[in-house]
């Protein structure tokens, strides 16, 4: 069913704009994601090199550094699921608007898609978070796993 053309012609600002507020957060998840990104880096770069010493003679203090690294994947997978809702309600918008109808015009609650979202952890384990965040989680547990073994007496 396709509405007229003179019903798209009315309502056309109202639509665009409705959609560009979309599309602002969408935009806005995505910047947010890569924030989260550049935190952890940054907070993990400056813990190891300012205490350096105490990470390498202390091997449990390198554990502390994976609370900044678990938190952080956390944030970054909320940050992508929201973005998907966003995206879906995205495409619900589009396709209502096209068939001529203007019901809940302007609500931008993403909650309704929440069943067909996948769930934090999944979004975690997706294929673009998961290397960014194993990576350093794993060079921590070697780091650690080393000193370990270096620090244990020879039988």
């Amino acid at each position: 069913m396709t509405p007229d053309a003179a019903f798209l012609r009315e309502h056309k600002d109202l639509i665009h704009k409705e959609l560009d507020l979309i599309q602002d957060v969408i935009k806005r998840m995505a910047a947010n994601s890569f924030q989260v990104k550049a935190w952890m880096a940054g907070i993990i770069s400056f813990i190891a090199a300012f205490e350096r010493g105490k990470l390498f003679s202390e091997p449990l203090l390198l554990l502390v550094l994976l609370v900044p690294i678990a938190s952080f994947w956390y944030l970054d997978g909320f940050f992508l699921q929201a973005e998907r809702k966003y995206r879906s309600l995205y495409n619900e918008v589009i396709r209502k608007r096209t068939a001529g109808d203007l019901s809940g015009l302007y609500d931008l609650n993403p909650h309704r898609f929440n069943s067909g979202a996948p769930s934090i952890r999944k979004m975690m384990v997706s294929k673009t978070l998961l290397p960014f965040y194993l990576i350093p989680i794993v060079l921590l547990l070697a780091a650690l796993l080393y000193m370990t073994l270096a620090a244990a007496p020879a039988a």
